[in-house]
């Protein structure tokens, strides 16, 4: 094989790595289908992931136009006034923050107390810093930017201005991926080498287009994540492969105050799998589990307050698959057989007779 489609094929392998948006573990990005306004929720951690972060594939061609790498806040408080942060494991544990001298962020990692999480963005942060700026309490601060994430009318706002700013990524990235990987080989082929330079230097322009999109976005759109998008766009000026991906790396700034229930209620959709599973985490929390209980605390009564109707979630699922099932855990709808009294998968919770 000639030296130059050894160089195409590395470089091939090397941006289908590239095609993978890395996320912390309890973040959980939702895919738009192709056609109409069905999300499909996928966790960070359904394909690879390592202690921290977990991999959500992309469509390697063109733009994942429809992935939506939404965060989930990682603090809640309970009645009492205490803080629990979500860890790595998916489980909220108590901290010892009481005060906003206990909280602190240093990219990419949000502290409280003693723990410590590696955040989707520093928007996140951003949140809590302008709740201080406000003279508010850390509680209120925390139960203000869960209002604000679960809002389903701003998750439009922000899904209409996310696709306002990032429509030169829309055109940019595709046919610099289409230059590199189908144009440079058709030149080189048909017209020698001469020609590929000179269209590998005019895709560069295309990269130095993307990267000065990127730091007007910096500047004027998400300036609470400025220093990561620059960041980004240094690399899109020198690396061709992050310049392609360039839409999906910069809307993990776009979307991180937006929580993936405001997105899935903003479509028209209170049936989906996804939110109904969550809905019912909150609804059910673990016997003993405390974290589980602040996490309802914070989240249920936001819910209430926007009209949604939670008690449908509460019904028993359908067992017509199952008919010798005499009980269903209310919380994950496992269904068992008689002799049966709690659910192991949701630590000890007690059945529920059909």
């Amino acid at each position: 094989m000639p030296v130059f489609f050894e160089f195409l094929l590395v470089a091939f392998l090397i941006y289908l790595w590239e095609s993978g948006l890395w996320l912390p573990k309890q973040a959980v990005a939702l895919r738009r289908s192709w056609f109409g306004q069905r999300w499909k929720a996928i966790p960070a951690t359904r394909f690879l992931a390592t202690r921290e972060l977990g991999v959500v594939p992309m469509f390697p061609f063109p733009p994942d136009a429809g992935l939506t790498p939404c965060a989930t806040f990682p603090l809640v408080v309970d009645a009492s006034g205490k803080i629990f942060m979500e860890t790595s494991d998916g489980d909220f544990h108590e901290t010892h923050a009481s005060t906003w001298d206990d909280i602190s962020y240093s990219v990419p990692r949000l502290t409280a107390g003693d723990r410590s999480i590696r955040c989707q963005s520093p928007v996140v942060a951003g949140l809590l810093r302008e709740g201080k700026q406000a003279s508010l309490d850390p509680q209120e601060t925390i139960r203000r930017a869960w209002s604000s994430s679960l809002s389903p009318s701003r998750a439009k706002r922000e899904m209409k201005r996310w696709r306002i700013l990032s429509s030169p990524f829309r055109f940019y990235c595709p046919l610099l991926t289409l230059g590199f990987f189908a144009g440079i080989p058709a030149a080189y082929f048909f017209f020698g080498s001469l020609s590929a330079l000179m269209l590998g230097a005019w895709l560069w322009c295309l990269m130095l287009a993307i990267s000065l999109n990127l730091f007007f976005l910096a500047k004027r759109g998400y300036p609470a994540a400025r220093s990561e998008i620059r960041q980004d766009a240094l690399l899109s000026l020198l690396i061709p492969f992050h310049a392609m991906r360039a839409f999906e790396l910069t809307s993990v700034h776009a979307f991180a105050r937006t929580h993936p229930v405001a997105v899935i209620l903003s479509s028209g959709n209170p049936k989906h799998p996804w939110l109904a599973k969550y809905l019912r985490s909150l609804l059910f929390p673990r016997p003993g589990h405390a974290g589980d209980l602040a996490h309802s605390s914070t989240v249920l009564p936001i819910m209430e307050k926007r009209g949604l109707t939670l008690d449908h979630f509460k019904e028993a699922p359908d067992r017509s698959q199952d008919p010798e099932a005499t009980s269903y855990c209310p919380r994950c709808h496992g269904m068992f057989l008689p002799g049966t009294k709690k659910c192991s998968d949701c630590g000890g919770m007690e059945l529920r007779n059909f």
